[in-house]
């Protein structure tokens, strides 16, 4: 191809006559003759030489060759001005180049003296362009600055870059040790008033930087400790008594102590110590105050962490309390948390706290809203010992509310030619309390078999001739109450119907105290019976099917299986003993169904009538 390409030039350059043979097929050229030096024919040829294939594309879209951070703390956050040599190898199209993760605060974006193009994605500020070659970006932005048992510090996520170069002043002229993390160049120094950290980085990671003050060199036998402190106090307010938790997470720096101390009002009962290497501890009165010693078996240096259980007496009936005040001994500075709960029905009105400011329960450490399931109300922060937080707390009246409940009732009835009924009843139910489900069967109703979870049991009948019928307590599973069957079948005599085969049907089902959600009833009469439509009659409406009814997800095999063994344990004795037969009786299934229907059933009659005739003997 190339040959011939070359040949098709020579021939329109006249370097060549048109011949015949293997070139003859060529598209005729028109005659010219040229006449050219050797070395331009030469450089021609080397042209038709070159490769075919186009070039390939770059590796990536772009290339972040070098990201300069220069910041300034200022109050609770650190200001940065951050530039960027991007490089854009895309030719064509659209690239873009994350630039700062969305957890700091961007204020600017420029290109030059122009505002550059960013949008969000992926937790990632991201500037756009379709221009391929160099940029530099400049952007400011602020990130928040911690602080914690006298270290201060900050972190976000860098973008990967070919060298990352970061400058942080710091006002003030003490001596101050960083923490760089994966720096491979730390230094720092004192500029007009104020202390400049350098540092170079890895080509991708986070810029986490930490710093606190420098301990002037001493030695070991004149070092004295310095002990900081945290308190994080959890206050559960219960029926007739505040239930407390203090952490005190110290920071002991320079040499380790051997014992701690805190002190608590006098009217509190310290319940409990704990802490990593603690020996021993004790309480003594005080005055007004209670004294606690601990005596840890090490010296402990660096963080340390003490836990005090101890509660307090609530007037009955409410009124104004105060939160115990916790007093930490021996440290240079302090700072604290306080969350307040509700464990009853008591209300919780703050009042003007002294020596420490409200603050949004979201604001608290974790460690606090990890340690209980009741519903943190309140939030406090102090920077100074001696807070006082009154709080008034006013009772009120329980509400009572269900303890067991029947999900659904499942009845069927059938009715023979001679106007006899036998009835089963199944109870799906839920208990957490009751003893027994009382039924008031119909009148002349004759109970043949009782079974709770499976299991055969003896029901006893009340003095006012209600059936009592023993129940199972329903086991948990995720949270929610295992469900149970309780079935009971029982006949009665009816009405038979008259020599021309006319009568009437007229039944109750059961009435229970316990509500019930849904009731669906089956009435199965004989196939010859014809029914007055007219006729019909009844608490309970008749439908041509029953409407769905969803029950819920509580309860699984397991505690099914949980119940049935309790069921067993329970009634299996008792019903031998009485002389029960685990006999489940089966109703003869025959004619043609009804169904009727009641939803949400309240301690009311179940009741069902109607007009037949065609049952003539």
């Amino acid at each position: 191809m190339r040959l011939r390409r070359l040949a098709t030039l020579a021939l329109a350059l006249g370097v060549l006559a048109p011949a015949t043979g293997a070139l003859a097929e060529e598209p005729a050229i028109p005659a010219a003759r040229v006449v050219m030096p050797w070395s331009d024919f030469q450089d021609l040829y080397e042209r038709g030489m070159a490769p075919e294939d186009p070039p390939l594309n770059a590796p990536r879209d772009y290339a972040i060759s070098r990201a300069v951070y220069d910041g300034e703390v200022s109050g609770e956050s650190t200001v940065f001005t951050a530039r960027f040599r991007v490089d854009i190898l895309k030719d064509k199209g659209w690239s873009t180049v994350p630039l700062l993760p969305t957890s700091v605060a961007l204020r600017q974006a420029k290109v030059g003296n122009s505002d550059a193009p960013i949008y969000l994605e992926g937790g990632w500020y991201r500037f756009i362009t379709e221009k391929s070659g160099p940029v530099t970006l400049e952007l400011e932005f602020a990130v928040n600055t911690w602080e914690s048992s006298g270290q201060n510090g900050f972190a976000f996520q860098l973008a990967p870059s070919g060298g990352t170069e970061v400058t942080l002043t710091i006002p003030g002229s003490e001596d101050l040790e960083f923490t760089v993390a994966n720096a491979q160049q730390l230094s720092d120094e004192a500029v007009g008033g104020n202390r400049v950290l350098h540092a170079l980085l890895p080509a991708s990671g986070n810029l986490s930087v930490t710093w606190e003050l420098e301990a002037p060199e001493v030695p070991e036998e004149e070092l004295e400790s310095r002990i900081y402190a945290e308190h994080q106090g959890l206050f559960g307010v219960g029926e007739g008594l505040l239930e407390c938790r203090s952490t005190v997470n110290y920071s002991i720096l320079h040499k380790g102590v051997e014992e701690l101390a805190v002190s608590l009002p006098g009217d509190v009962t310290v319940l409990e110590v704990q802490g990593r290497g603690l020996r021993d501890w004790s309480v003594v009165d005080a005055g007004d105050r209670k004294a606690i010693s601990v005596a840890l078996n090490f010296e402990a240096i660096g963080p340390y962490s003490l836990m005090i259980e101890y509660e307090r007496a609530l007037p009955d009936g409410g009124g104004t309390v105060e939160l115990p005040d916790l007093h930490i001994d021996g440290v240079e500075r302090v700072k604290g948390w306080l969350g307040i709960d509700a464990r009853s029905n008591l209300e919780i009105v703050s009042g003007a706290a002294e020596q420490a400011s409200v603050v949004d329960v979201r604001e608290l450490p974790a460690a606090i809203l990890g340690q209980t399931s009741f519903p943190v109300l309140l939030g406090y922060k102090y920077r100074k010992e001696g807070y006082r937080i009154p709080l008034t707390l006013q009772q009120h009246d329980d509400v009572d509310m269900l303890v067991t409940i029947i999900d659904q009732i499942a009845a069927t009835t059938v009715m023979t030619p001679d106007g006899r009924r036998m009835t089963q009843v199944t109870y799906s139910m839920r208990n957490n309390r009751a003893q027994f489900l009382r039924l008031d069967l119909p009148a002349g109703a004759t109970p043949w078999s009782t079974f709770v979870g499976g299991r055969a049991v003896k029901p006893a009948r009340a003095e006012d001739g209600k059936v009592l019928v023993p129940l199972a307590r329903s086991q948990t599973s995720g949270g929610e109450l295992a469900r149970f069957a309780v079935e009971l079948v029982y006949v009665e005599d009816g009405v038979a119907p008259d020599d021309s085969g006319r009568g009437s049907f007229a039944a109750d089902l059961p009435r229970a105290d316990v509500p019930a959600t849904s009731c669906a009833w089956t009435v199965y009469v004989p196939y010859k019976a014809k029914l007055k439509k007219s006729s019909f009659d009844g608490s309970m409406r008749k439908v041509d099917w029953f409407t769905a009814v969803d029950l819920g997800g509580a309860g699984s095999p397991l505690a099914d299986y949980q119940v049935q063994q309790q069921a067993a344990n329970q009634f299996e004795g008792e019903a031998v003993a009485a002389g029960v037969q685990p006999v489940r009786v089966t109703l003869p299934i025959d004619g043609q169904p009804l169904y009727f229907e009641k939803l949400l059933v309240l301690d009311e009659e179940l009741s069902v009538g109607f007009d037949f005739s065609g049952l003539k003997k």
